[in-house]
């Protein structure tokens, strides 16, 4: 999917022409299909088998559903870098969590904490497979993120939280169950996720921030990457319901009342409400290129905020928690930029360069709230 998941995936002998990532569906699909095809080479003869095993190597190496990939060196886009940025420029602490990896001789991703400019960078995490898509609670001390242990089997990935200085690392949901997607209700007594559990297509669930109390919000329907609005009234997320394309729907915290408000065509992702609760801003490829947008919160009032140079994209937007400004990843070939905009769009402005898994930036609100 889209937003907070972005790859900076390219390989030369399979360089994909799309400037946007496999969804989900899509990559269910192609594994799906690998595992057929593994199934009808057993029964060649040894000389096809060679063949169709060569194959097969080449469709998971293309499909991009086997691991996160090691990033390659790239041009950097000329932007200027911004002059420091002050914690009061956007409200919050003037810090951001991110997915990093510090070097580009670094294969795995893990979760970092820095100034808005990328200056002074600590990492939080350091496992063995990759740590991303963090999100702050509402007071700003701790963080829940995704983590997949295995590189080798990236959807087999679970929920964490953490403090904010990287200690008390726990696991939520334990199961490996294609678990991501996480967010905090704004009471800070829920956190909402989606999860692919018992085989099934991504859906959406509630739990405490220990990880009991494991309810499942709606069932029998896609869902991933929801948002709950300021007020704690209401949630956003992605789904297919009654379309061929992946949409963003508003709904009752209880799950009734699903109402949708974008049209796509092929894939909007990655809602953020604004934090009056009036707007949200959002990823979609509908042009054939992934740029960030913003609609109010009834679907009305859509536009494009930016409008990414060849070969790149944008993604991935958070608001910063006085509703002024919007940060957002701009993805290249084979790393990505954090950048930073007003709400409008305007004052576009390069931060910093990154490196790794494709994964925007969230910001610290205050503390101690």
């Amino acid at each position: 999917m889209l937003s907070h998941k972005q790859s900076f995936f390219d390989m030369d002998s399979c360089r994909s022409t799309r400037p946007f990532p496999l969804s989900t569906r899509q990559k269910h699909q192609l594994f799906a299909a690998g595992l057929h095809f593994a199934s009808a080479v057993m029964k060649e003869s040894s000389g096809r088998k060679l063949l169709m095993l060569l194959l097969l190597i080449l469709l998971v190496a293309c499909s991009s559903t086997s691991q996160p990939p090691t990033p390659a060196p790239t041009a950097r886009s000329t932007a200027r870098l911004s002059a420091t940025l002050t914690p009061g420029n956007g409200g919050g602490t003037g810090r951001i969590a991110l997915a990093c990896a510090l070097d580009l001789a670094q294969a795995g991703t893990d979760i970092c904490v820095s100034n808005l400019d990328g200056s002074i960078m600590h990492r939080l995490t350091n496992g063995p497979g990759p740590e991303l898509s963090p999100s702050w609670s509402p007071d700003g001390k701790r963080l829940v993120y995704r983590y997949t242990p295995n590189p080798n089997q990236f959807e087999l990935s679970d929920i964490w939280v953490m403090n904010e200085d990287g200690s008390g690392k726990t696991n939520l949901t334990r199961d490996r169950q294609g678990n991501w997607g996480a967010t905090w209700s704004p009471d800070g007594k829920h956190i909402l996720f989606n999860s692919g559990r018992d085989g099934s297509a991504p859906q959406l669930y509630l739990m405490n921030p220990d990880g009991t109390g494991l309810r499942h919000l709606l069932t029998g329907m896609w869902g991933e990457y929801p948002d709950w609005s300021p007020d704690g009234k209401k949630i956003a997320f992605m789904s297919n319901i009654g379309t061929d394309s992946f949409v963003l729907y508003v709904m009752n915290a209880d799950g009734s009342g699903i109402t949708r408000v974008s049209n796509g065509p092929r894939e909007d992702s990655g809602p953020r409400w604004s934090p009056d609760g009036k707007e949200i801003a959002f990823t979609s490829n509908r042009t054939g290129y992934t740029e960030v947008y913003i609609m109010n919160s009834d679907g009305s009032g859509l536009h494009r905020l930016t409008t990414s140079p060849p070969g790149s994209s944008s993604g991935g937007p958070d608001w910063s928690p006085d509703g002024t400004k919007i940060l957002f990843l701009r993805s290249l070939p084979n790393s990505g930029e954090n950048w930073i905009m007003n709400s409008d769009g305007s004052a576009q402005t390069k931060l910093s360069d990154t490196y790794g898994f494709g994964d925007a930036p969230v910001w610290q609100p205050k503390t101690g709230n």
